[in-house]
């Protein structure tokens, strides 16, 4: 989930963020709120991700 919510920040799915506010985010935070709505699975060595609504 941790890898899901940097990719989120990354894409701008919260806006844009500068750099130098970067190192504050909470990513494992982040990651938590994701797991409602998420869900992680490993298959023949594979992680998926993928929501669960």
């Amino acid at each position: 989930m941790r890898y899901l919510a940097m990719r989120f920040v990354d894409d701008g799915l919260f806006g844009e963020i500068p750099e130098e506010l970067r190192f504050y985010i909470d990513y494992e935070a982040i990651a938590r709120d994701l797991a409602v709505d998420y869900s992680e699975t490993e298959i023949a060595g594979t992680r998926l991700i993928y929501r669960c609504a």
